[in-house]
């Protein structure tokens, strides 16, 4: 569904709950955090972006893995609170799609109006949505993610890989029959979720340009390569 019902009302609502998830996905946690716990802007340090890998580089692994879980609830909050609070208590029905207040607060990750529209890769802020809407591609993202950064220790790599499973898992359940129970669990996604997933894959893939770039010349950061330097 794009508009369930034709309600001004309504719309301004959507409207304005579009506008928040866009100013919380703009918050850059990596740089908040960065400052606030231990006095670093991250954007001085790595590889210069606001995103959680460069800061498990630059703040270690806890304080990443912070700013990791703050970028990917920032994806996931506004669909978790229509769909299962404003919803179910029958307070207040979207006449638009979910996915679509995930995607801006992906836009807002990339386009923070707190950074002069610029920002991450939003590849976390991603996964909040995914494993909102469609917690099976979720997991299946993260064990992707998972296996080819322990394989071959390049993060962009993994993103990578774990993009194209997101879409090719999601177009899967689009096409397979299933019970509503099973829809349920598994998040069987609509022709929409299907296609703001493809354009958040291809937002992914031009915001790794620069990686892909490296990876040729030889010249791509893998923590590997960093683990084995340091045994």
């Amino acid at each position: 569904m794009i508009f369930s019902a034709i309600n001004a009302g309504d719309i301004l609502i959507a409207i304005l709950l579009l506008v928040i998830s866009y100013l919380i996905g703009s918050i850059p946690f990596g740089i908040v955090i960065g400052r606030s716990i231990k006095k670093t802007d991250i954007r001085e340090h790595g590889s210069k972006n606001i995103g959680s890998t460069n800061a498990i580089r630059i703040l270690g692994k806890k304080v990443g893995a912070l700013v990791f879980l703050l970028d990917v609830f920032k994806g996931m909050l506004i669909i978790l609170l229509i769909r299962y609070v404003l919803e179910p208590l029958n307070i207040w029905t979207s006449p638009i799609n979910y996915v679509f207040y995930g995607f801006a607060a992906i836009l807002g990750h990339v386009f923070s109006c707190y950074l002069g529209f610029k920002g991450g890769k939003a590849v976390a802020t991603s996964l909040g949505v995914v494993l909102a809407l469609t917690p099976l591609a979720g997991v299946l993202c993260l064990v992707s993610f998972a296996l080819v950064t322990l394989l071959l220790g390049y993060v962009s790599l993994a993103s990578t890989a774990a993009m194209l499973t997101v879409m090719i898992t999601t177009w899967v359940l689009y096409g397979v029959g299933m019970n509503p129970a099973v829809n349920f669990f598994l998040g069987k996604p609509d022709l929409i979720t299907c296609i703001v997933y493809s354009f958040m894959g291809v937002i992914i893939l031009l915001k790794h340009v620069k990686n892909y770039k490296r990876l040729i010349n030889g010249t791509e950061n893998c923590f590997k390569k960093k683990k084995q330097k340091q045994d």
